[in-house]
């Protein structure tokens, strides 16, 4: 270490505390969601998470393929190509556009789909409104994530913390007048919640590209002068970003399917599950945080050409990472009913047995955050490194096993703790997985952007 240069992991948290926070803000925002949720109705709460892992099933692919241009940004600002990013970042841009449109007819399908499903009558048509109001605004987040990875890939991780706090703030605040009716505005209980999630994320959007179209780079050319498509970046764009985008959606499609099939036990049941994922979030997302503070510097050390730089890093953030898992784990495990009392409320009776069974997930979840952190900071270096191909085609293979073992268990109704557990070993099987990855030489000789001359 040179001297005056901060340790690396001192480093690591310097970028990832801004995205620790706006994770943490995601966070907060959906337990206030689900808060609010809980206590307009039963039927809400059990809605509001189904609906919402299926919306964000159908836009997720597309919002990691757009927003894989914080690697090819972290990979030109570590070789010093600094233009070729900002146009890196416009494609992302175009890709998430063209994804909106696509993503939006969906929503016109809602009901059929949520009618598929077979959850109670009542809770099927609240999450078929969630579904589509997300499906409907889903441009909005895919090219929030392009224009965000202009700025983490730079390591500017501040000026996406500030954008996405705005936003969390405008919605919580719209959230609450918008389900309960308060003060002049309409009473729309869920739909209330998905419209002001979807106002909010335009609004933290606009943000984020009115300071991207104010950025200058070193040769002082301005954003707006990089906004031509680029038919090569694009589709080096898609050829990293499709992949990442397929194993994120098959991630998201195994978790929504494992919800849709607890759903399928009982109201309680499926409550109980959603608020356990609701709680999860509170050791996920900011662990979020740290795995993209892995990838920027795993992506510029790459650039670079530094492998040993992308191994050190990796490491340092893992062990940061476990380190608040276990705290959190261990929060889990002591305080089980008072974590669950907080979505107690005059609008869900019965809500004792919901918290008994929740008291038994939160064990399980607890176990599986042990590995968990692994799960993120070694997959978010293999894709920093442009491991793409290989983190799909394992990803779609182990997530298409853990529906099987959801089908099979369902079929012979096994019960509610038989599915969390095949969840628990399915997760740290995963983080083996891509560890045995990482500490292979298979990912190092990977090349993302074109060699230093091949492009000026």
């Amino acid at each position: 270490m040179k001297k005056n240069e901060k340790p690396l992991w001192a480093e690591i948290l310097r970028l990832a505390m801004p995205l620790i926070l706006s994770m943490a803000g995601i966070m907060v925002m959906q337990f206030v969601d689900a808060l609010f949720l809980s206590w307009y109705s039963r039927e809400a709460i059990s809605a509001v998470v189904p609906a919402g892992m299926g919306g964000y099933l159908i836009v997720s692919p597309f919002q990691a393929m757009a927003g894989y241009t914080s690697t090819l940004v972290a990979h030109y600002f570590g070789a010093k190509k600094e233009h070729r990013a900002i146009s890196a970042t416009w494609q992302g841009i175009y890709c998430a556009l063209a994804s909106g449109c696509i993503v939006a007819a969906v929503g016109f399908f809602a009901t059929p789909i949520f009618k598929l499903v077979g959850h109670d009558q009542s809770v099927q048509s609240l999450e078929s409104i969630y579904f589509a109001i997300l499906c409907w605004g889903a441009a909005p987040v895919a090219v929030s994530a392009a224009i965000s990875g202009f700025f983490t890939g730079r390591g500017k991780t501040g000026v996406v913390m500030i954008a996405q706090l705005s936003g969390i703030a405008l919605n919580a605040i719209l959230a609450y007048l918008l389900i309960f009716g308060k003060s002049f505005f309409p009473e729309w209980g869920i739909a209330g919640a998905g419209i002001s999630t979807i106002i909010a994320q335009l609004f933290s959007t606009l943000l984020l590209f009115a300071v991207f179209l104010r950025t200058k780079v070193k040769d002082c050319r301005s954003a707006w002068q990089d906004r031509a498509f680029n038919k090569e970046l694009f589709l080096r764009l898609l050829r990293f970003g499709f992949p990442a985008g397929i194993r994120f959606g098959f991630e998201m499609l195994a978790w929504t399917g494992f919800i849709l099939i607890v759903g399928r036990i009982g109201v309680h049941e499926l409550a109980a599950s959603n608020i356990a994922f609701r709680l999860n979030g509170i050791a996920f997302f900011p662990v979020i945080g740290v795995g993209q503070a892995v990838a920027i510097l795993v992506g510029q050390a790459q650039g670079r050409r530094d492998i040993k730089q992308t191994i050190r890093v990796t490491f340092t953030g893992f062990i940061l990472a476990e380190i608040w898992m276990l705290v959190t784990a261990l929060i889990f495990v002591i305080f089980p009913g008072e974590l669950y009392s907080f979505f107690s409320g005059d609008g869900y009776a019965e809500f004792d047995k919901v918290a008994q069974v929740g008291k038994l997930l939160l064990q399980l979840v607890a176990v599986y955050c042990i590995l968990d952190a692994g799960n993120i900071v070694f997959s978010s270096a293999l894709q920093a490194a442009g491991d793409t191909k290989w983190i799909m085609f394992f990803a779609i293979i182990t997530h298409m096993l853990f529906i099987f073992g959801l089908v099979i268990a369902d079929i012979f109704k096994a019960g509610l703790l038989i599915e969390w557990l095949i969840a628990t070993v399915f997760v740290m099987t995963v983080a083996l997985l891509w560890l045995m990855r990482f500490l292979s030489d298979k990912w190092r000789s990977i090349q993302v952007i074109e060699r230093h001359g091949d492009v000026h």
